[in-house]
């Protein structure tokens, strides 16, 4: 049996987020996601944090996510 899929394997369709710290934010199943970007190379280059929990930690952009048009 496998277990939950991780978050990063979701199709998101992300739009500009509050601050070029979290530049990203979806909404998914009513929950409220939003990619942090960290520290990179110290730490991984983003964190998801879902509903402003740390959720995943990721060191490139998933394939499935689509991020905003540059404005």
């Amino acid at each position: 049996m496998t277990g939950p899929a991780r978050p990063s394997t979701r199709h998101v369709l992300w739009h500009p987020g509050p601050s070029a710290g979290v530049p990203y934010e979806a909404e998914v199943e009513g929950r409220r996601w939003q990619v942090q970007v960290n520290d990179f190379p110290a730490e991984a280059l983003y964190t998801l944090l879902i509903e402003g929990s740390p959720a995943e930690q990721l060191e490139a952009w998933p394939e499935t996510w689509i991020r905003p048009a540059p404005r």
